[in-house]
């Protein structure tokens, strides 16, 4: 790289780190914008389309003439080496309300950013700035961009959509003539039970049929809905697929959607899975009979996989009474935990169940691997627990020294902090000391960098 453009670039990461100068007294908060991406595969280098969902009734809404709105900025970029080698995407959003007591009724919206890279390790960063208040929220995200390879049978990211439907006018949800309405949250709900999905397949031999067999599973791999194989002519050496499945059949819980296709030409197969979450209303009417069971319906394998990820959170009286409860009370036992823990029982939703799902699915992105769910890791469950950190500190790996990494929670017990050393050399993070209580304390941690 020539200096001038090195230069460029560093200017540019000097001006993303200062965006918006007028803001100079702002705040960091966190607005619940959930953030998810997907990898698709262009001549040469990967297209990168970033997923947000945003609750408009977070932000700060002044009267204005025709009601009351709420202006944000947003801005995507990717960071690599400290240096932003490509244009952020910047852009502008105001939400109106017609008048204030509406504000709080309104509804989560979608929103989308792409870039069309070359492959490599990136930091995707997401600024938000509520304008009114200065306020912003910074996220970040490790992203790695890989090619696909073009003579090897390969899906791309599974999108997970609200809605895919016949697009009228190209906007910037269109994708091949439909709007592919993402679903950042990956969160579906008795009033909204329609997930929708949308992937591409590269590497088709181009001539015969393919097939596309799509199945839902459970969080260790079980099948729990099973659809039947779809068989299509090939267009082409490279195919668009996209569907629709009723999730109105799951209990609350941990999914995954794995879809496979098969090249009737060459036998070759190729498979993809992207995990979901099932959110069921708590503030609908139920039935005076008998007790409430958020769960019924479900297989006690099933419920036993919810309580693995669910135990993270549970105290040691809420797990012992799990674990006593035959699988009936265990149902009851857990629907009666999300409620205990519902911060506004006057809503439909509750809120803090919404959050736990969300870290789970932070803690899967960033920490999981292909052989196992990043809420079972170390890194997964102190997130899920505590939540993302103030602060992260990372120490590379040298000569005489295994990688190491610190987390520090300012707002916890007066401060704590975790230390995770990679202790295998691939990547896998274990904790091995931490200030907070009821967390492995181990002074002499060091020796786990030898």
């Amino acid at each position: 790289m020539c200096q001038s453009n090195l230069l460029k670039r560093l200017l540019t990461f000097l001006l993303l780190s200062m965006c918006l100068l007028y803001a100079q007294d702002q705040a960091e908060v966190d607005f619940k914008v959930s953030l998810d991406y997907s990898r698709f595969s262009i001549e040469g280098g990967v297209y990168l389309d970033v997923y947000l969902m945003i609750p408009q009734s977070v932000f700060t809404f002044i009267e204005v003439e025709s009601g009351w709105e709420a202006q944000v900025i947003f801005q995507t970029a990717l960071i690599q080496d400290d240096i932003v080698p490509y244009d952020p995407d910047r852009w502008t959003r105001t939400y109106r309300a017609p008048n204030r007591q509406s504000i709080a009724k309104l509804t989560w919206v979608p929103d989308i950013s792409k870039f069309y890279v070359e492959p490599g390790d990136y930091t995707l960063q997401v600024t938000i700035v509520d304008v009114h208040t200065k306020k912003q929220q910074t996220m970040r995200r490790p992203i790695s961009l890989k090619l696909y390879p073009p003579d090897e049978l390969a899906i791309s990211d599974i999108t997970l959509a609200s809605q895919v439907i016949k697009a009228k006018t190209e906007n910037e949800f269109t994708r091949y003539g439909y709007d592919v309405v993402p679903n950042a949250q990956r969160t579906f709900t008795s009033s909204a039970p329609m997930m929708y999905y949308f992937f591409e397949a590269y590497g088709l031999s181009g001539t015969g049929d393919y097939g596309v067999h799509a199945q839902i599973l459970s969080l260790n791999g079980d099948i729990v809905q099973d659809f039947p194989l779809s068989t299509k002519k090939m267009p082409g050496t490279s195919v668009v697929e996209w569907g629709g499945l009723n999730t109105a059949g799951l209990g609350s819980g941990i999914y995954k959607l794995a879809v496979e296709i098969s090249d009737g030409a060459t036998n070759k197969t190729s498979s993809q899975k992207r995990t979901f979450y099932i959110l069921r209303d708590t503030g609908s009417k139920q039935d005076e009979t008998g007790p409430k069971d958020d769960y019924a319906g479900l297989s006690a394998s099933q419920v036993a996989d919810i309580y693995k990820v669910v135990s993270i959170i549970m105290d040691k009286k809420e797990k012992r009474l799990f674990e006593k409860s035959d699988d009936v009370g265990k149902r009851r036992v857990l629907t009666a935990f999300w409620e205990r823990k519902d911060p506004d029982t006057e809503t439909p939703i509750n809120e803090f169940k919404v959050e736990f799902y969300q870290r789970v699915q932070m803690a899967n992105r960033d920490f999981g691997s292909e052989s196992d769910n990043g809420w079972n890791s170390d890194r997964g469950r102190v997130l899920i627990k505590y939540g993302p950190p103030s602060n992260i500190e990372r120490q590379q790996s040298s000569l005489d020294q295994k990688p190491w990494v610190t987390w520090e929670y300012y707002d916890i017990e007066g401060g704590v902090h975790f230390i995770f050393v990679d202790r295998t050399g691939y990547g896998s993070f274990q904790l091995v000391h931490s200030n907070a209580r009821d967390e492995v304390q181990d002074s002499d941690w060091e020796r786990y960098l030898e």
